[in-house]
């Protein structure tokens, strides 16, 4: 008999900053910590997902793996699909959609692995929609299938505080990567000569003054049974002395940044 799947944890990264990741989640006290390719895999359930999204900079999405088993044809996809506890955390209120990639397997058409997958939960009287608010998502690699929940919904760039977007903005994650990467701690004082609306700036000054990256947002988890989103503590003011500069040729852009100051 195979023992019962361990759930854990997924956190997408941005390529080539998967150590600034691993740092922060390792300075965040989760547990399991451990680099690969594209991101870092930590132990936890949905509570830990929650706070992984409220309090991870670095991350892009936090994906909550609920099964993983061998699928060598449709019919035994659709078998396992069904033995899934789907309701430990999806509610039959809340349409979620499915997404299928397949990989060098002998299921390698996409669609009929959604139409399975899309079965099991309706079998479970979850309902199944295009928009659905829940992501299920599905990964066929070498016959090896892996189910993951998205918990996050909108990538956690989008921090929720943001009023301006400049023309090809930095990304609020890969500007914390880089300043972990530079090693930038919030005690530094930081200036950006071509700020745009103000990413690395901003960030910087959140980083220094310990706010919470997630405060100002919803996440897909709230929307998922005992989906309770977490007290992360963090700082509410800036530390006395600092100063972060942004300068840039645009006066709109400036403008834009101090609005989203």
């Amino acid at each position: 008999m195979s023992e019962p799947f361990v759930q854990s944890l997924f956190l997408v990264g941005i390529p080539g900053l998967e150590p600034a990741l691993e740092a922060e989640a390792l300075a965040r006290g989760f547990r399991g910590v451990r680099r690969v390719p594209g991101g870092v895999e930590v132990d936890g359930d949905l509570a830990e997902a929650a706070r992984a999204n409220v309090s991870l900079r670095c991350a892009v999405r936090v994906l909550l793996r609920v099964a993983e088993f061998r699928a060598m044809h449709l019919a035994q996809l659709d078998k396992r699909s069904k033995k899934v506890p789907w309701g430990d955390w999806l509610r039959a209120d809340v349409p979620v959609r499915v997404e299928a990639v397949c990989r060098r397997s002998k299921i390698y058409v996409n669609k009929a692995a959604v139409q399975r997958v899309s079965g099991g939960l309706e079998a479970a009287g979850i309902g199944v929609s295009r928009d659905g608010a829940v992501s299920v998502k599905v990964r066929i690699d070498d016959d090896l299938c892996t189910i993951s929940l998205d918990t996050t919904g909108e990538a956690l760039h989008r921090r929720g505080h943001k009023e301006f977007v400049g023309k090809a903005p930095m990304r609020e994650n890969m500007a914390a990567g880089f300043l972990h990467e530079i090693g930038f701690d919030g005690s530094q004082t930081l200036v950006d000569p071509m700020c745009g609306s103000g990413t690395f700036v901003l960030e910087a000054a959140e980083i220094a003054a310990g706010l919470v990256p997630g405060r100002s947002r919803g996440f897909a988890f709230e929307q998922m049974v005992g989906g309770v989103r977490p007290q992360v503590a963090g700082g509410s003011g800036q530390k006395p002395g600092l100063r972060f500069y942004g300068y840039d040729r645009s006066d709109g852009a400036i403008r834009g940044a101090v609005a989203n100051a």
